[in-house]
């Protein structure tokens, strides 16, 4: 499981060249695309499992491919909504889009289980695979936000490192990335502990799957809300209390007795993250220039890509040594330490210039 997650993320470091091309050309067709392709993937890999049993190395093959098209996709997706939405209505947009993604995240689980349940896996990965032709069909009834050409375009090479200079002409800007990665990598110490924690305290895999879906649920809870406060409620200010609450969830984990505080903690925790990355979008949607959206993008996936899988890295030699509440409580020390970090950042921002102009 390590090798094929770590095959399916090694095209992130692919991701500033991705970005740099996504913001050379029309939208449409990394989206198409990307969707095109992951369905030849499910329908693929869905028709070998009908003949019976698929290789390590073809599935290793598959994650790599997955992870190659996420890379192209991740930055052409995050650069649509400011492009099709008014300013003003930026910050329910992005809450409206959050909550129907953790609506369907829910549905696809539920409905996922049910389906390999009902009719086995290969047909369910059909199934799945023709989604993403259906997601291309109806990408052609989309306006997608048109891009100008510059009277004098530079050359690949000159837009990447012109993306680099942008990100690090602001101070929000080179931290927004860092504190991605400290959002996933938050998440690194529940996926690893909470399962030998499930079992001490007898509710097995059924406590697991209910603790990560309450932590949907909260997120989902979190995004309507934001929906419907719109304007009312401040990116800048939403990130940093939603990464001081992720801070707040890991240090109560490490109190925690009972699966009761567990699954409370879950629901927290969704909260947290909800209102974090509803924040860090709207920052995108609102600070960003749309030149510099597909190269700020795949900065953002790469490095917050990295988050769990470094995070497993440096705490799995110790699992096994300290106690799951020390994991917890140091989890939770770093990630107040970065909300901390980002609060000052914030604060030093100027929020009345409406995007961050490129440095020079």
């Amino acid at each position: 499981m390590g090798f094929t997650l770590a095959i399916g993320l090694l095209p992130a470091l692919l991701s500033p060249l991705a970005g740099t091309l996504v913001d050379r050309i029309p939208l449409r067709v990394p989206l198409m695309v990307g969707n095109l392709l992951r369905m030849l993937i499910q329908l693929g890999v869905g028709l070998l499992a009908l003949q019976g049993e698929v290789s390590l190395t073809v599935i290793n093959v598959l994650a790599f491919l997955n992870g190659l098209v996420a890379v192209f996709y991740g930055p052409a997706s995050m650069s649509v909504l400011p492009g099709l939405v008014p300013a003003e209505q930026i910050t329910r947009a992005s809450g409206l889009m959050a909550s129907a993604t953790q609506t369907a995240g829910l549905l696809g689980l539920v409905g996922g289980g049910v389906l390999v349940s009902a009719v086995g896996s290969a047909p369910s990965l059909i199934v799945d695979g023709l989604s993403f032709g259906v997601m291309a069909v109806l990408l052609m009834f989309v306006n997608l936000p048109e891009r100008t050409p510059a009277p004098h375009q530079p050359g690949f090479w000159a837009d990447l490192r012109g993306g680099i200079t942008y990100v690090r002409s602001s101070l929000l800007l080179t931290l927004l990335p860092v504190i991605a990665l400290f959002i996933n990598a938050s998440l690194a110490p529940m996926e690893m502990l909470l399962p030998k924690q499930m079992l001490t305290l007898g509710a097995g895999a059924s406590g697991f799957g209910l603790f990560f879906a309450l932590i949907t649920g909260g997120m989902l809870v979190s995004s309507v809300a934001v929906a419907v406060l719109n304007d009312r409620v401040k990116p800048g200010w939403m990130s940093s209390v939603g990464l001081g609450g992720i801070a707040l969830s890991l240090l109560l984990l490490a109190l925690a007795q009972t699966t009761w505080h567990l699954w409370g903690l879950a629901l927290l925790t969704g909260l947290a993250l909800g209102v974090a990355n509803t924040g860090i979008g709207v920052l995108f949607a609102t600070l960003i220039q749309p030149e510099f959206r597909g190269r700020v993008a795949s900065l953002l996936g790469m490095v917050s890509s990295m988050g769990q899988p470094l995070t497993l890295l440096v705490l799995a030699p110790a699992a096994d040594r300290v106690s799951i509440s020390l994991m917890f409580g140091l989890a939770g020390c770093v990630t107040l330490a970065g909300a901390l970090v980002w609060h000052w950042a914030v604060r030093q921002h100027d929020f009345r210039s409406a995007t961050l102009a490129p440095a020079g």
